[in-house]
């Protein structure tokens, strides 16, 4: 059973509007990261994407509008001042984020209903060559390729080709043992 065409749609139209694609290039991987990336205040829209996907998104502290940003109150005051302390100055940001296979993943499944093109087609085979499905590095492969699928996400045929070799060798339990689910 595949994720329903609505789910799909609605995480593809979050996408278009908020999300980024960044490549990093850290001095300890072998090879560039590429991480997709939603930002947002609305936290329950952070808590979908995580939900769909099985991460665990970042909720950020919370923080005030700096001075510049805020109005001053002539309203219901007899000064004009700014309201510091009100809520509705309160600003949180949440972040949810997808990299390796995982970003391969959701990509994949999701390209038929994005509007705009940020270069997927391009990471996701960067992704997919540099992808390590043996030796140092698989297990978490493997654990995000299992969370993913167990979500009812399709995988590309060579990840679901190594996934269900993987679970006959070592069995479908191994796998998951840690239970961390976590991409790096």
């Amino acid at each position: 059973m595949a994720l329903p065409m609505a789910s799909l749609g609605w995480m593809a139209g979050i996408i278009d509007i908020k999300g980024r694609l960044i490549r990093k290039n850290n001095q300890k991987r072998k090879t560039p990261q590429s991480v997709l990336t939603v930002d947002s205040k609305d936290t329950a829209i952070i808590r979908r994407l995580g939900s769909l996907t099985g991460t665990r998104p970042e909720f950020k502290n919370t923080k005030a509008m700096s001075d510049f940003i805020r109005r001053g109150c002539n309203e219901h005051c007899p000064e004009a001042h700014v309201h510091v302390h009100d809520k509705e100055w309160i600003v949180e940001i949440s972040r949810w984020t997808i990299t390796g296979a995982g970003l391969v993943v959701v990509l994949g499944n999701l390209l038929p209903y994005l509007a705009i093109d940020r270069g997927y087609d391009q990471a996701i085979e960067e992704i997919e060559e540099d992808t390590v499905l043996a030796g140092r590095g698989s297990h978490a492969v493997y654990l995000t390729l299992a969370r993913l699928r167990d979500l009812h996400w399709d995988l590309p045929p060579r990840y679901e080709e190594a996934l269900k070799y993987r679970e006959k060798i070592i069995g479908q339990d191994a796998i998951g043992e840690d239970g961390d689910g976590d991409d790096e």
